[in-house]
C-alpha cells in the first residue's frame, strides 16, 4: 500500500504517486481497494463544457445530467464495448466512469509488454511477426462476430504476454476517442436491444452518427485532431473527404481492422510505417491519394502485407483466409539457431569416441594418483624403496598389457566401421543413374507429343482473333465485367482439298453463336418495347412508364430496361459520362451515403457500351446494391439496371450477367 499513496479514484482505485516531472496522467496501475487486485487504469479526456453555477446545486461530472451530449455518447459507447463476453486474446473492462473532467477505463492488469515497447528495441522477424498477427486477427475475429469492429488496432494495444501469445486491448478507449469524435462505434443490433438509443439521451434517442455531409466532414476533421497521425486508424475508408451528394469511400466495417492489421505488420516487422507520421492531415491524404511504401524487408510476410493494405476494401483478403495464410507461414518457420555453443555430432562412426568401461577409468585414476605420489617423493623410507620399485614395475607392466589390449580393441573397431558392404557404394549409385535415364526419356516423350501432336500457335491466334461476341479489353480486365468469359466461336474446319476447289466459292452464311444456357430460372422474355432479354422465372412485367422504363420485378429485385429513349446526337458518345446523368441512377445520386465502383466501357458484341456498380440508400433507408449497363445501338442509348438489396449481391450479380448476355434490340 505504500506504492500506491497518490490520488484516490472513484472512492475505490488508489494511484501510485507520480513522479515531479510527471503532471499528465495517461495510462498507469492502480489498486483495487475493494477486490485487492492491481488494475490498469487509462484515461481518456474529454471535452470542456462551461456551465451556469446554481446555488444549492452539487451536480459535477460524475452526475450524466451534467454531461454534454458527445460525453454522453463517449460513455455508453465505452460501456457497451466492455459488455462484450470475455475472450483469452481480448483484455477484460471492470469498470469505466467519469471523474475530474475525464473518462478513466479499469481494466484487468496483463502480464505482459506492449508491442511498441519491443518495436523501440529491434523489429521483429517475419515469423514471430505472423504468431503475434494471429492472436491478434483471433480476437478481431471474435469481435466481428459480435457485430464490432475494434478501430484502435495499435502497436500500443497489442500486448505481447510473458508466455510469448499476444493480447488485444483498446476497444472500449478507441469507442469512447470514435464518440467524441461524432461517429457511433456501437453496432445498430446492440442499439436496438438496449431500447432504440442512449439510455438517458433525451432528445438524441436516434442518434446513430452523422447524417449530412456538413456533419460527416466535421466529425472527420475532429477526428483528426483527436487520433492523430497513427497510421493504423486511418484506413482509406475513413480518411476519404466527404463530398455534398454522395461518398467514394464505403461504411467502416471488419476490413479497416484488417488494413490496420497489415500496416501494424509493415511497422512490427520493417520498424518504420507504410506512410509518414509527421503530420496527421498529411497522413490522412497520403492514405487517399498515394500507395504505401513497398514491403521489401518483409520477407515472406510481403504477400500478406501488401494484399491488407489495399485501397479498395473489398479487394482485402478475408479473416478466414488471412488466418490460413499465417497458420501456413507459422508452420513454415525455419528451426532457431542456436549459436556457437552446440557441439555437432559426428555422422561417421570412425570419429566417433572410444566407449571405456567404468572401470578402466576408475584404474586410469589410480594410476595417475600413484604416479603422483611417485614424483612428490611421498615415500622416503629406505627399507621400502626395494618393495615401491617392485610395485611400480608391476603397475607399469599391467598399465603396458592395458593400453595394448585397448589399441586392439580400437583397431578392430576402425576395421569394422570402415570397412563398407560389399557393393554398398556401388548399389544407390546405379540406382541413381537409372532413374535419372527414366526422367530424360519422359521428358523427350512429352516433348515430342507437345511438337507433333499439340495445335500450333496459328491456330490459337485465329480463334482468339475470333472470341466471344463480348470482348473487354485489357486495361479494364480488372473492372466489375472482368469476371464474365467470353462465349466462344466454335473454329471452322477446313474441307478436304479436291478438283472442284478451282471453281469459285458459294457464299454462305457466317455461323451464328449458339444460344446461351439460361438454366430453368431464367426465360426469355421477348417485350413489344422492342428488345428480347432472359428474365428470372416468375417476375412480372409493371409496363412501360412515362419515363420509357420497363420494368420486371420479383423477390426484391428489379430489372429496368430502356430501350433506346435517350439520342447520341443530344447526350454525347461517351456511355460512361452518359451514365453520370442516366435518369435511372437518379435514387444513387440524391442519396445521403453512395459509392460508386468498377465504371469502366467495354466491346458488347461489336457495340461500344459502359458498366459501372453502385451502392446507395433509398428512400426507406435501405442499402441497394445495383448493377448499370448503358449501350449505344443504332444512335440511341440502351440501359440494363438490376437492382436489390446490399445483402443479395450475388443474385444481383447473376440476374445482370444474364440480361447482359441475351439482350438485344429487335
Amino acid at each position: 500500500m505504500d506504492e500506491y499513496a497518490g490520488r484516490v479514484l472513484a472512492d475505490r482505485y488508489r494511484l501510485p504517486r507520480p513522479p515531479a516531472d510527471e503532471f499528465e496522467l495517461v495510462e498507469t496501475r492502480a489498486f483495487d481497494t475493494y477486490s485487492g487486485q492491481e488494475v490498469l487504469v487509462r484515461q481518456v479526456l474529454l471535452p470542456e463544457v462551461v456551465t451556469a453555477e446554481v446555488a444549492g446545486d452539487d451536480r459535477g461530472y460524475g452526475d450524466q445530467d451534467a454531461l454534454s451530449d458527445s460525453a454522453r455518447r463517449a460513455l455508453e459507447a465505452a460501456r457497451s464495448a466492455a459488455a462484450i463476453p470475455d475472450h483469452p486474446r481480448l483484455v477484460q473492462v471492470f469498470d469505466i466512469f467519469i471523474e475530474g473532467g475525464s473518462l478513466w477505463i479499469a481494466s484487468e492488469l496483463v502480464s505482459a509488454r506492449p508491442l511498441a515497447a519491443l518495436l523501440a528495441d529491434r523489429p521483429l522477424d517475419a515469423y514471430r511477426a505472423a504468431e503475434v498477427a494471429s492472436d491478434v486477427l483471433t480476437a478481431l475475429r471474435a469481435l466481428h462476430a459480435y457485430g464490432w469492429t475494434h478501430r484502435n488496432v495499435t502497436a500500443s494495444t497489442v500486448l505481447v504476454c510473458d508466455d510469448g501469445r499476444a493480447m488485444l486491448a483498446g476497444l472500449a478507449a478507441g469507442a469512447a476517442q470514435e464518440a467524441l469524435c461524432g461517429y457511433d462505434p456501437v453496432p445498430q443490433h446492440i442499439q436496438v436491444l438496449a431500447g432504440g438509443g442512449l439510455s438517458g439521451a433525451g432528445e438524441d434517442q436516434s442518434w446513430h452518427g452523422p447524417e449530412s455531409a456538413l456533419e460527416q466532414e466535421r466529425a472527420r476533421q475532429n477526428r483528426i485532431t483527436v487520433i492523430g497521425a497513427v497510421t493504423e486508424r486511418w484506413a482509406p475508408e475513413q480518411a476519404h473527404e466527404v463530398h455534398e451528394n454522395w461518398r467514394l469511400s464505403p461504411p467502416v466495417g471488419p476490413a479497416a481492422d484488417l488494413w490496420a492489421l497489415g500496416s501494424l505488420l509493415f511497422r512490427t516487422v520493417q520498424g518504420h510505417p507504410p506512410f509518414p507520421e509527421e503530420s496527421a492531415a498529411e497522413l490522412v491524404q497520403m492514405v487517399c491519394a498515394e500507395p504505401p511504401a513497398f514491403a521489401e524487408e518483409c520477407g515472406a510476410l510481403r504477400p500478406i502485407v501488401e494484399s491488407l493494405l489495399r485501397p479498395d476494401p473489398e479487394e482485402r483478403p478475408e479473416a478466414e483466409e488471412l488466418g490460413g495464410w499465417l497458420r501456413s507461414l507459422i508452420r513454415s518457420a525455419p528451426e532457431p539457431d542456436l549459436g556457437l555453443d552446440m557441439v555437432q555430432v559426428p555422422t561417421d562412426p570412425a570419429k566417433l569416441p572410444i566407449v571405456r568401461r567404468k572401470g578402466e577409468l576408475v584404474r586410469r585414476r589410480r594410476r595417475k594418483a600413484a604416479a603422483e605420489a611417485d614424483a612428490a617423493g611421498m615415500q622416503h623410507r629406505r627399507h621400502a624403496r626395494g618393495k615401491q620399485a617392485r610395485v611400480t614395475k608391476t603397475k607399469r607392466e599391467q598399465v603396458r598389457r592395458s593400453e595394448m589390449r585397448q589399441e586392439q580393441i580400437h583397431q578392430e573397431q576402425e576395421v569394422v566401421y570402415r570397412k563398407p558392404p560389399r557393393g554398398g557404394d556401388e548399389a544407390p549409385r546405379k540406382l541413381g543413374v537409372r532413374l535419372l535415364i527414366a526422367v530424360l526419356v519422359v521428358l523427350a516423350a512429352v516433348v515430342a507429343y507437345a511438337v507433333l501432336v499439340m495445335p500450333g500457335n496459328s491456330n490459337t491466334s485465329d480463334n482468339g482473333a475470333k472470341g466471344g461476341d463480348r470482348t473487354v479489353p485489357a486495361e479494364v480486365s480488372g473492372g466489375h465485367s472482368g469476371s464474365k468469359k467470353p462465349t466462344p466461336t466454335p473454329t471452322p474446319t477446313k474441307a478436304p482439298t479436291t478438283a472442284a476447289t478451282s471453281a469459285p466459292p458459294t457464299p454462305t452464311k457466317a455461323p451464328t453463336s449458339a444460344p446461351p444456357d439460361l438454366g430453368s430460372d431464367f426465360v426469355m422474355r421477348t417485350d413489344s418495347a422492342g428488345f428480347t432479354v432472359a428474365v428470372h422465372t416468375g417476375w412480372q412485367r409493371t409496363g412501360k412508364n412515362g419515363q420509357g422504363q420497363v420494368r420486371y420485378s420479383g423477390s426484391d429485385l428489379q430489372l429496368t430496361v430502356v430501350p433506346g429513349r435517350d439520342k447520341v446526337s443530344d447526350h454525347g458518345s461517351d456511355p460512361l459520362a452518359y451514365q453520370l446523368e442516366e435518369p435511372e441512377l437518379a435514387a444513387f445520386r440524391g442519396s445521403s451515403w453512395s459509392a460508386a465502383s468498377g465504371l469502366h466501357t467495354l466491346d458488347l458484341r461489336g457495340h461500344n457500351a459502359a458498366e459501372g456498380e453502385y451502392s446507395y440508400r433509398d428512400a426507406n433507408d435501405t442499402q441497394i446494391y445495383a448493377l448499370n449497363l448503358a449501350v449505344i445501338v443504332d444512335g440511341a442509348y440502351h440501359v440494363v439496371v438490376v437492382s436489390g438489396p446490399d445483402a443479395r449481391r450475388a443474385d444481383v450479380q447473376r440476374a445482370f450477367d444474364k440480361a447482359v448476355e441475351t439482350y438485344a434490340a429487335s
